[in-house]
């Protein structure tokens, strides 16, 4: 028996990794060349029949006995309703919101598999949210108060849900196929050929420089690995399990080690060039290149690393963990650094030329494998080349299902009127007020964000709440920043917390401490988006070049008094009271870069300087008193 499952597996790991290898290949000639007579919607349709055989074949590998019966039926069912949109796609879009019966089963089925698929990929949130919203597309009508949807035929709402070649298929499951597959296969190539120990060579550099040693190292190394892969809970896995122990062996408890790690990878999400899905649907929905996306994101996602240096080193002073001394490998960090280097040039350079994204990443991805070739250390064999690209096609057909899911939801907001509904009652809330409607949309975004990815939690408040934020007065670009900001920091927001996690699982660490901590160190990525909303100059748009100049100094200033606040140390140990003011001078900071008042910034800046002069004053007398107390030791006197 044992026998038997193990031949089975060994088939289907044969199976999925030919499927695999075949959906890569697809997108690759799609960068190339033109499949006569294949269209935008037989692309999307080639690509999401792929994404079903791939995942339902992951499932039914991990499933045994009778359970792999309903996956069978599922992967059937995906087979078969592609297979029929592909020939009829045509006719289908001639007869969009008048379907006929067959057209309507074939729908029908095409949700379920879609769903369920997406409770397999990424669990039970998105399911559940997306179930709800194709509930009240049926029944919306029957709904009283200002909630009530307009009634429309059931065969019409089967059409624009999925086979009218609407929700389903449209601009969600577009990015994906044209913009984001590639991408992910190329961050997961990089890590199969051992960049990751140039990232960790790297890493080890800062931490001799700076207080906190391995912590250093792990935001280094999590920022240089999410430049390519753009998934926290991927970044966590990938980097933890190098940094997590080593933390732990200088001083760090398991919650404080995982929180670092889980901070550091999320922020990953916002590090150019990949940055994971969201920044692609963000720019398919703003009709922008990508390149733009990306420039604009790069001086936030500094400043938010920046931050997390920041974090690291006040509470590795407050804990008393020092710098480490540990042998660094030149050998690595030469011959590795044209794994990283040279694809990362031939993808930046395509991008910034305005190139297409899966054009960029089909010439990275052979950069890369050409780069590893000359290398005997870095020369990946056949089966582990095949592995790497198979897991980087998993996680784009995950991606791509959940946005197909999305797409589901998206569509019931714009048919029922359910979005535009909901966005107004978001406007009667904020009254008017700018500030209100961000502090509801960022609430909205962390929440919807718990446990549903990324992309999917800043596609609904994209849809929902961006459309206030323009109202207001807000630009596209901030307003859609704003959202994918917090959408991308509900990783990190307890209770769900999905990086401080899986963190915590590989630290040892409690969950709820590990997340809590997480939040403290991660407070840029809460402050950070209110910033370029108020002052355009952070997203490299300024208006008001002396007043953004000030701006930039008053959140660094904000920062490090929020930081030192959190922590308890600056120079020496703070006071109860010293913690306040500095807490103090954070909020007077921020408070007056976001309603550009010179006076206020004058009085935190004042604020903050004399608490610092303070803190100076406190570290040297306590160092006087130290040597002071060392001498008479060493004299053999007595100390009180």
């Amino acid at each position: 028996m044992n026998g038997q499952t193990s031949s089975e597996s060994k088939v289907l790991n044969v199976a999925i990794t030919v499927v695999a290898l075949l959906m890569i290949f697809y997108h690759a000639v799609t960068t190339q060349y033109l499949i006569p007579g294949h269209g935008p919607t037989a692309h999307q349709d080639t690509h999401l029949c792929f994404a079903l055989l791939l995942l339902f074949l992951v499932t039914l590998k991990a499933t045994k006995g009778w359970k792999r019966w309903p996956i069978l039926l599922l992967l059937l069912g995906g087979l078969v309703t592609t297979a029929y949109i592909k020939v009829n796609y045509f006719d289908l879009e001639v007869r969009q919101g008048f379907p006929n019966t067959l057209d309507c089963i074939m729908g029908i089925i095409l949700v379920i598999v879609v769903i369920e698929a997406t409770r397999e990929a990424w669990g039970w949130a998105l399911p559940i949210i997306v179930g709800f919203g194709i509930i009240y597309a049926f029944v919306g009508h029957l709904i009283p108060g200002p909630l009530r949807s307009i009634s429309v035929p059931i065969t019409f709402t089967i059409s624009y849900l999925c086979i009218g070649l609407a929700g389903v298929f449209g601009i969600l499951l577009a990015a994906s196929a044209n913009m984001i597959f590639l991408f992910l296969v190329f961050g997961a190539l990089l890590i199969t050929v051992g960049a990751p120990a140039f990232f960790v060579e790297v890493g080890k550099v800062a931490s001799r420089y700076l207080a906190g040693g391995p912590a250093q190292a792990a935001v280094v190394g999590s920022t240089l690995v999410g430049m390519c892969t753009g998934a926290a809970v991927a970044n966590v896995a990938i980097t933890g399990s190098m940094t997590i122990p080593m933390m732990k062996s200088m001083g760090y408890t398991p919650e404080q080690a995982a929180a670092i790690e889980a901070n550091a990878s999320t922020g990953s999400q916002y590090m150019a060039p990949v940055m994971g899905a969201s920044p692609f649907v963000m720019a398919a929905i703003l009709a922008i290149a990508y390149a733009d996306i990306m420039i604009a994101a790069f001086f936030p996602a500094v400043l938010f690393f920046l931050s997390a240096g920041l974090g690291v080193q006040f509470m590795a002073l407050k804990n008393r963990i020092p710098r480490i001394k540990e042998k660094i490998s030149t050998r690595i960090i030469l011959l590795r650094a044209p794994l990283f280097f040279v694809p990362l040039a031939v993808l930046m350079t395509l991008l910034l030329r305005r190139f297409s994204p899966m054009y960029a990443a089909f010439y990275a991805i052979l950069a890369i494998i050409g780069v590893s070739l000359f290398q005997k250390e870095t020369r990946p064999s056949l089966a582990k080349l095949a592995e790497g690209l198979k897991n980087g096609a998993i996680m784009g057909a995950r991606i791509g299902i959940a946005l197909a899911c999305v797409g589901i939801l998206a569509q019931v907001l714009e048919t029922t009127g359910l979005g535009i509904k909901l966005a107004g009652l978001i406007g009667t809330l904020c009254g008017g007020h700018l500030i209100i409607a961000l502090i509801l949309c960022m609430v909205v975004c962390i929440i919807l964000g718990m446990g549903v990815p990324t992309v999917a939690a800043y596609v609904m408040v994209a849809v929902i709440g961006a459309p206030v934020l323009l109202q207001l007065g807000l630009g596209t670009l901030p307003a859609h920043f704003f959202v994918f900001y917090f959408a991308v920091v509900s990783a990190i927001t307890p209770p769900v917390a999905l990086a401080a996690m899986t963190g915590a699982t590989i630290a040892g660490a409690n969950y709820w401490k590990a997340g809590f901590q997480a939040f403290r160190l991660g407070v840029a990525g809460y402050i950070l988006p209110f910033f370029f909303v108020y002052n355009p100059i952070f997203l490299l748009r300024p208006t008001d070049p002396v007043w953004g100049g000030i701006s930039i100094v008053g959140f660094l200033l904000t920062l490090v008094a929020v930081h030192v606040a959190n922590f308890g140390y600056m120079l020496t140990d703070l006071s109860p009271t010293e913690r306040v003011l500095f807490f103090l001078a954070g909020v007077i900071l921020t408070g007056a870069c976001l309603i550009h008042n010179y006076i206020l910034i004058g009085a935190g800046f004042l604020l903050f300087t004399g608490l610092f002069l303070w803190q100076r004053s406190k570290s040297k007398t306590q160092k006087v008193e130290n040597s002071t107390v060392e001498q008479e030791v060493k004299n053999g006197r007595p100390v009180a």
